[in-house]
């Protein structure tokens, strides 16, 4: 009987289960029939841990997916707005993971916590934004000037709230855990994204889809029209 102890880097989980692949291969065939190697610790079972974490998350969001976007349509009262307002929802996730992937950051259990994080802050700002459009865009007639008093109104409620929040998770930068230190960053970053992106990104898609459902109708008339001459 033998134990041979190996002490790893802190690295990002998904980098642990091929390197221990490879090292139970490099065993299995170094020592064939003559031992039988088994992988215990921390690192294994971290891996593994992981594995179902991320596979659980990736779950949670579909499922989320499914009842919020269903919820955002009726909240706004139409289908195709309730469509468009997931992509502010899902871009913040979707950039904080380019983030992290460019800089280099490590997927771990506090990092998989910050999507359901910025999920719930992005759907939150994202009701407030379509429900002040949906009410201005009814009470004025022209999206553009809809989108500017929401803007002028709502925007300014969604600006603090995500200057406090950012600044509330940059607390933890200043810690000395790694893990602490990049789950305040990444999230404050996420959330900062959100916040751009139900300012900048939901406005350009409600006009665009205004401009598009004009168009449409348009051409409606236009058809009638000539069907009504031809007549």
């Amino acid at each position: 009987r033998m134990r041979i102890t190996a002490k790893l880097a802190f690295v990002d989980s998904l980098h642990y289960g091929p390197y221990l692949d490879d090292l139970r291969l490099i065993f299995d065939e170094e020592l064939a029939g003559l031992a039988k190697v088994t992988l215990t610790g921390m690192t294994p079972l971290f891996a593994t841990t992981v594995g179902y974490i991320i596979e659980d998350t990736l779950r949670a969001y579909l499922v989320a997916f499914a009842i919020i976007a269903p919820l955002m349509m009726l909240l706004v009262g139409s289908v195709r707005v309730g469509l468009l307002s997931m992509i502010p929802n899902l871009t913040p996730i979707v950039i904080t993971l380019a983030f992290m992937y460019f800089f280099g950051l490590p997927l771990d259990l506090f990092s998989t916590l910050i999507g359901s994080i910025a999920l719930g802050l992005a759907v939150d700002d994202t009701i407030h934004f379509m429900h002040n459009y949906q009410r201005y865009r009814m009470k004025l007639g022209d999206a553009s000037a809809a989108v500017k008093e929401t803007l002028r109104t709502t925007g300014k409620a969604l600006m603090v709230t995500t200057l406090v929040l950012v600044a509330s998770f940059m607390v933890n930068a200043a810690g000395s855990m790694i893990n602490v230190r990049n789950l305040g960053l990444i999230t404050a970053f996420c959330i900062s994204v959100a916040f751009l992106a139900d300012v900048l990104l939901a406005p350009a898609l409600v006009v665009l889809l205004d401009q598009w459902k004009t168009a449409r109708a348009g051409r409606r008339a236009n058809v009638q029209g000539a069907s009504t001459e031809a007549a």
